[in-house]
């Protein structure tokens, strides 16, 4: 019987699972968050449309790549606190709700600023788009801690994977479309600067509207008194806890510090390009939508890993990806062919590829081999530690400034090389689950 059972496919054992209470109410509700949130992602691209417009406000490299730097500080430094309150809580949703609700309307003040004629000011609106994105971003992260939390609730493991991958699909789809409006905004006579890019903030904003209906809606398990000791506020406690009893969650992390360090190029794809290529500007479009395809062709095929080989085998193919963008573009810029040079998309292509790698691969391998009393710790504490790559894109602007262009590309490919050769080690979890 034991043998059988160990023998029987992971879809034959999904069939026999138990659904959670309101499974399917709450799939589609996530669902619709998951493909707003990415409709929204795509207009204000932070890889392409929010560096060109810092770029507009200043010539400094390194203030262009503070961008990345402020969003990446705003995320993931505040969670490992954000746990510490959550964590102890039975109900998760109301910090949710009170993050999202306070935050998101940040895009539409933003809008307001541009359209009043900030812009003209570029010293006093590069303040207020850095405390803008860095807000959006602190209170997002505090929202993530609870929609971890609740994802892992509510969606059991085997439907994790095509719940993130159908809304990576979808918003991938969708983001084909804003790619190309978001060119023809940023290129038509039609919306001259600012107002170009204060539409583009507006319609971010109204894009978080569903989203945030949809979390309003969602409805949360039940769930008693967590069993684990609440989340103290020391973290060198938690570390070595944590440090010391998993040692897929260290592999996890180193994984993620170096393959993270494509954030050093990452801010300056865009200006490369235009800049020292020769691309048009309307190109950030053309960017954007490379980028959304990337996404939905790792929706399919990271989707289809994760289903049959578990989120272990989508953290080896993202990150295989990850590794062509920086090698890609440094060819190009070698070779100064033009032909070459039209190839240029595929490194957005790739990166949004990479992009869908970290929810499809490490967040789900993460809430796999985190025990469920003890899951807002786990991720709080994983994204804290990810707080170490918050100034990697202002590094990158710094050793551009000093270096070159392909000095820059080379050191991302060798740090992505090191993360690939770590997520190697990682346990298979579905192998285990398998023979239990």
């Amino acid at each position: 019987m034991e043998t059988a059972y160990r023998e029987g496919s992971w879809a034959e054992r999904e069939r026999r699972e138990i659904m959670p209470p309101h499974f399917r109410h709450n799939f589609i509700a996530l669902l619709i968050d998951y493909f707003f949130f990415g409709v929204a992602y795509s207009f204000l691209n932070p890889n392409t449309v929010l560096p060109a417009f810092a770029r507009t406000l200043t010539d400094s490299e390194p203030l262009v790549g503070m961008v990345s730097t402020i969003m990446a500080a705003g995320w993931l430094l505040p969670q490992l606190l954000a746990a510490a309150v959550i964590g102890r809580r039975p109900r998760k949703k109301p910090y949710l709700l009170r993050a999202i609700y306070i935050g998101r309307p940040t895009y539409f003040l933003l809008a307001l600023v541009i359209w009043a004629g900030l812009p003209r000011y570029p010293g006093w609106m590069m303040v207020a788009f850095l405390a803008g994105i860095g807000l959006f971003n602190l209170l997002d992260g505090i929202a993530s801690v609870a929609w971890f939390d609740l994802m892992g609730a509510a969606i059991p493991p085997t439907r994790r994977g095509r719940l993130v991958g159908a809304g990576q699909l979808f918003g991938g789809l969708a983001g084909i479309g804003v790619g190309g409006l978001v060119g023809v905004i940023l290129s038509s006579p039609a919306f001259p600067y600012p107002t170009n890019y204060g539409l583009l903030f507006a319609l971010a904003g109204l894009a978080l509207v569903p989203s945030n209906i949809a979390l309003t809606l969602l409805r949360e398990p039940e769930r008693g008194a967590p069993s684990a000791p609440a989340v103290s506020f020391n973290l060198g406690s938690q570390l070595q806890e944590v440090w010391s009893g998993w040692p897929d969650f260290r592999r996890l992390v180193f994984a993620r510090w170096l393959i993270g360090l494509f954030g050093l190029a990452l801010p300056f794809y865009i200006l490369h390009a235009t800049e020292v290529i020769g691309l048009p500007q309307a190109v950030v479009g053309w960017f954007v939508s490379a980028q959304m395809v990337g996404g939905i062709a790792a929706s399919v095929g990271l989707g289809w890993l994760h289903e049959r080989w578990g989120p272990r085998a989508a953290i080896w193919a993202g990150a295989a990806a990850t590794l062509i963008s920086p090698l890609l573009a440094l060819l190009v810029h070698l070779s100064r062919s033009y032909w070459l040079a039209q190839t240029y998309p595929l490194v957005y292509f790739f990166y949004g590829v990479t992009n869908n790698t970290w929810m499809m691969g490490m967040f789900n391998y993460l809430l796999e081999i985190a025990p469920e009393d003890r899951r807002p710790l786990f991720v709080g504490l994983y994204n804290t530690l990810g707080g170490l790559l918050v100034p990697v894109s202002f590094l990158g602007g710094v050793l551009l400034r000093f270096t070159s262009y392909p000095f820059l590309f080379a050191v991302t490919a060798l740090g992505v090389a090191g993360g690939f050769w770590i997520s190697l080690r990682l346990r298979d979890t579905r192998s285990e689950s398998r023979g239990r």
